[in-house]
């Protein structure tokens, strides 16, 4: 029996991503990120970090299928897995509900664990937790849903926001220890905490760029040496 392909990402050259702006009979379209190169990334765990403004949050929606992109053409291949830096849910919803009404058992199961590691709250609403504890909701549902598909593509915006510094290694060494089969392609504000990663994208000038490997010891550094 074959095995599936791996999850990936591909973009075209010249797919162009930002938003139309004006009256609806005459929407003109404003362009933030210009790809210049093709892009294609599989399985594992893919930085994006760039100035506030950029179109980071603009593309990641592009990738999730929920704005099309101003021009050219891009490629999901994977069950595709959405988390914004927010919270969206009914304020008093509680975590334990949440898992319960969007998770298998099998998954519902990891996600009871994980909010043991993380000591997250879950019989607290969500409108009385703290940000950080809301990021903690976020992560561990994402991380979850992973156990109940196969071949998935993971995008989230800026999960590690909020969180104290001994999390946030918590939640990437989770990142670098679990399934090969998930692409994570993830909005980071800082690179300080992140060590093992598999590639780095950034904005500068409008266009997207994309480094496969460290250029110097950090991917800080790397990130530095992409906006020269």
């Amino acid at each position: 029996m074959e095995s599936s392909p791996a999850p990936s990402i591909d973009v075209e050259p010249g797919t162009k991503f930002g938003y139309r702006s004006g009256p609806f009979w005459n929407r003109q379209p404003k362009v933030l990120v210009d790809t210049e190169e093709k892009v294609h990334v599989g399985p594992g765990l893919h930085l994006f970090v760039a100035p506030n403004g950029a179109g980071k949050t603009t593309l990641l929606r592009s990738l999730a299928g929920l704005t099309k992109p101003i021009a050219g053409r891009l490629s999901v291949d994977g069950q595709v897995h959405y988390f914004s830096d927010e919270l969206r849910m009914d304020p008093e919803l509680k975590p334990r509900t949440l898992f319960k009404s969007m998770l298998s058992a099998h998954a519902r199961e990891h996600a009871l664990k994980l909010s043991d590691t993380l000591k997250l709250s879950l019989t607290k609403p969500i409108s009385k937790l703290s940000r950080g504890n809301r990021q903690k909701t976020i992560l561990i549902l994402a991380e979850s849903q992973l156990q109940q598909a196969n071949r998935s593509v993971l995008l989230m915006d800026e999960p590690l926001s909020g969180l104290d510094a001994e999390t946030r290694e918590q939640v990437v060494d989770l990142w670098a220890s679990s399934s090969k089969q998930v692409v994570r392609f993830v909005i980071m504000h800082e690179l300080e905490s992140v060590h093992n990663a598999d590639s780095l994208f950034t904005i500068r000038s409008g266009a997207l760029r994309h480094a496969a490997t460290k250029t110097g010891s950090s991917w800080m550094d790397t990130y530095h040496a992409m906006q020269k």
